[in-house]
Formats: C-alpha cells, structure tokens, sequence
C-alpha cells in the first residue's frame, strides 16, 4: 500500500515510501504521483524514500570524503554563499564504476520531474554540496538560488542525493516550506553597484540570492522553516524557489549531497549544460533509458570536472520581458 507521512507535526516535510511492487516496477502508482505532486505544489519540497541503493550511496561517499581531505587541504574550493562552512563538491564522473543508474538518472525521480515539469524535463545541472564538520554556529543566509527576476511556477528542481544520515546534527539544510508558492524577485535583496563590487556576476538592480530579512521574519511567523531528517538511500525534490540555508555540521564528519537540475522544457535557458568526460559519453548519452532530455558538454578526461560544474546560471539565456515576474 502505497505509504505518504508528514514527520515534526503538522510543518514537516512529506516523506513518499514506495511499495514492494512500485520498486520492482521502478514506477510510483497513481497514489504516490499524487502525493509527491501535492507535496511540491504545497510545500515546494518532498523526500522520495528507499529509492537509491546504500551500497551505491556509501560507494560514492567513500571516494568523496577522501577528495575532500585534500581540497579543504589545498584550500581548492570557495566557501558557498560567504560562510567558511560549506563548499561545493561534485560526483566523480570519469571512473564508470562511480556512475549508478540509480543516482543519476534515477526512475522514480524521473517519473516525477515528467510529471511536475511536463514531458521530457531536461538534466543539465550537477554538483554536491558538502556540509563541513564541526562547524558548529556557521550557517548561511537564507536564500534562493536564483539571482534573478524568476517565473512564479515551476520551472526547475532540484533533486539532493545525501551520501550520509541527514539531519540537524550532521548539518541537514535548513527549508522553508511552501515559501516557493508566492515568493518573487522583489522578496530578495537587489543588487547595488557596491553589491557588485564583491561579486562581478551579479546585475545591478536584479534580485541577489537572499531573502530580505523583513520578509523572512514574516515568513516565520507563517510557517517557520524545518531541518529535515533523512537517511542514505533517500533522495529530496525541492522546487529551485524554495528558500532554504545552509546549516552547521557539528559531527566529526563530512555531510556531502549530490545535486542533480531538471529544467521544464518551456523555461527558455538554453545554454545551461553540465559538464562530463568524453569517455562517459555513452552513460549520459543514453540517460538510463528513461524518458528525459541529458543536456551536457562531453569534455577530454583531463577537464578539471569538480570546478567546471561549479560555475552555472539558471536564468533565462533569451531576452524576455520580465515584467510579470516582477509582480
């Protein structure tokens, strides 16, 4: 029977568990579509259990939290969003023997993104994000991230992977569920030329990623934000509009989750494309038989990966008046 709860009371994230007969279809049944639909449409934010095999997901945290021994070392990385806590991290994508048709192209998210976002959604975003330890106190702003005037509906998500037990202690996001439903430009902070100043690619009178703190304590007074618990094999669906921060690792180990982009095939951004080795071409190419677009750029092996999918935009790529969304 098909099982959908809501944890922390009444506030808290919906979690979708799949029966034994929808894991061996790799398919949900039309109740458990429903729930996941309902949960991002009114909360902007689902957790898709038991969908990911663990020895897959411990595989890939292994090879990962080595790797981040040495670029914290080498201090290879920026800190995201300003706070000396986090850092952005992808998958390793040269060694098949890291890509898991589960993670990448998983069904049961599929099946969801062609629901949510029409037919045939398009995968042109990875990367991870690694919660550093013991940084107890650290948190980010709360933000989008979207630095620009963003349509009101659903245009793109994002599904986190977590290689790691995912709650408060370990650094689990922070969420501000159903923020994504009337949120607009105009409820984030606007770029100033002294705001560029700090960081050339934002545009001056355009939204920058945080949420003005007016709005956000409005907010709370509403529905105020959850850190949802979450366990390796899981996978989270957030609407990009979802306010969210990130939050301090007080264990004494890496909290890394992937991040995987779907783009609804309407939303104009054209230019936006992961990037993947050209050894792995066939992998990607052939998106695990399922039914979605895979836009990336097959590189030569020797590309620096980690850093190239770290620089990425998701706005529009074509000229649009914008007036509505600035409503």
């Amino acid at each position: 029977m098909a099982s959908t709860q809501v944890s922390s009371g009444s506030n808290g994230p919906r979690t979708i568990t799949p029966t034994l007969e929808e894991l061996k279809a790799f398919s949900y049944d039309t109740l458990n579509i429903e729930a996941v639909l309902e949960a991002l449409s009114q909360d902007g934010f689902v957790v898709l259990k038991k969908v990911v095999d663990i020895a897959h997901v411990d595989h890939l945290n292994s090879f990962m939290a080595k790797e981040a021994d040495a670029l914290v070392k080498n201090n290879a990385k920026p800190f995201n969003q300003g706070v000396d806590s986090n850092i952005l991290q992808g998958p390793p994508l040269k060694d098949p023997g890291y890509l898991y048709n589960d993670v990448f192209f998983n069904p049961f998210v599929i099946q969801i993104m062609n629901a949510y976002l029409g037919a045939n959604p398009i995968f042109n975003f990875i990367t991870g994000n690694n919660a550093l330890p013991r940084t107890n106190g650290l948190r980010q702003p709360v933000h989008k991230d979207i630095t620009f005037f963003h349509p009101q509906c659903p245009f793109f998500v994002i599904a986190n992977i977590p290689l790691c037990s995912f709650n408060p202690s370990t650094g689990s996001t922070e969420f501000w569920l159903g923020s994504h439903a009337s949120t607009s430009g105009q409820q984030q902070v606007i770029a100033t030329p002294e705001s560029r100043l700090s960081n050339a690619k934002l545009r001056v009178g355009e939204p920058i990623c945080n949420v003005l703190p007016d709005v956000v304590e409005a907010r709370r007074q509403v529905r105020p934000p959850i850190q949802p618990s979450c366990e390796k094999g899981d996978i989270m669906l957030r609407d990009l509009r979802t306010w969210h921060a990130g939050m301090p690792n007080e264990s004494e180990d890496y909290r890394i989750m992937l991040a995987l982009g779907y783009q609804a095939q309407w939303y104009p951004n054209h230019t936006l494309r992961f990037k993947a080795p050209l050894s792995q071409g066939n992998f990607f190419m052939k998106h695990g038989g399922q039914p979605i677009e895979v836009r990336a750029d097959l590189l030569p092996d020797d590309s620096d990966f980690g850093k190239l999918n770290d620089v990425f935009e998701f706005r529009r790529s074509v000229a649009t008046s914008v007036a509505r969304s600035r409503l």
